[in-house]
């Protein structure tokens, strides 16, 4: 199952209901990563008061019954606590369910809501959008002196490995990295740190020290999919110190370096 499975965009929620002979009329919202649902008689539930609910989501014909199974806080997050949820996806036909989320590196299957236009993405918390939430940035907080929007963009395409920002992930699930940016939101190890391996903007790669998976790509590869990144390939070309002048680079990471 992809860890993004649920993604309904539109009018999203016409009815709710906790209990068969109790449906309640309202809509469900996606604000600053947690879910409100709107009643109509102006009630406004969210958080625990969503726990064990049961969501008809609607697009069009298509129709997705959900149970908000579990609600959870993560705490150590930086920038505050976040709210989690795990999300079943119900068959009224046959009363099966299965987890919206695939198990992240901690065996859990959360997510939260992202608003998407006029509609609501779910991401899984085994994904990069949401990792790139848990660990700062957060697409939703505007204003102020830090581009948190274009640091998110930024941190998706770093933790896929999408050095042409194309949608051509060359990471595997599993890989540590050492993750930090320019402003401070995460540092970089101090202790037996890794060789560094790339500078990151809004639209990808802005140079690759050394690829993260060898057997996925190669820095061959990269020079000719990517002309943009030619004379940019390389630990020569692509120096920690001097990337940091560079005001396009938004994060760095590094890697191990892999064999081929």
């Amino acid at each position: 199952m992809h860890p993004q499975l649920l993604s309904i965009a539109g009018v999203l929620l016409p009815l709710v209901w906790s209990m068969p002979v109790q449906a309640l009329d309202g809509r469900l919202e996606a604000e600053r990563g947690e879910f409100r649902l709107r009643l109509d008689d102006g009630r406004v539930l969210e958080r625990q008061d969503l726990a064990g609910m049961r969501v008809l989501l609607r697009s069009g014909a298509r129709e997705i019954q959900v149970l908000i199974d579990a609600v959870e806080e993560e705490k150590a997050s930086p920038g505050g606590p976040l709210v989690l949820y795990r999300l079943l996806i119900e068959d009224p036909n046959t009363g099966s369910s299965q987890d919206a989320c695939l198990p992240d590196a901690r065996g859990r299957r959360l997510g939260l809501p992202l608003r998407k236009g006029s509609g609501i993405d779910f991401t899984c918390t085994s994904g990069a959008e949401a990792k790139c939430i848990l660990i700062g940035y957060r697409p939703w907080e505007e204003g102020g002196d830090i581009p948190m929007r274009d640091l998110h963009a930024a941190c998706i395409h770093m933790v896929r490995a999408d050095h042409g920002g194309d949608d051509r992930p060359s990471t595997r699930d599993g890989t540590v990295i050492d993750v930090y940016d320019r402003f401070g939101i995460q540092k970089p190890e101090t202790l037996d740190p890794m060789p560094f391996e790339a500078a990151w903007g809004v639209n990808g790669a802005l140079c690759v020290a050394h690829p993260r998976i060898a057997q996925n790509t190669t820095l061959a590869m990269l020079e000719k999919r990517y002309p943009r990144l030619a004379g940019r390939l390389g630990p020569e070309a692509c120096i920690e110190d001097e990337m940091r002048d560079d005001p396009r680079a938004l994060l760095f990471n590094r890697s191990v370096l892999s064999v081929p």
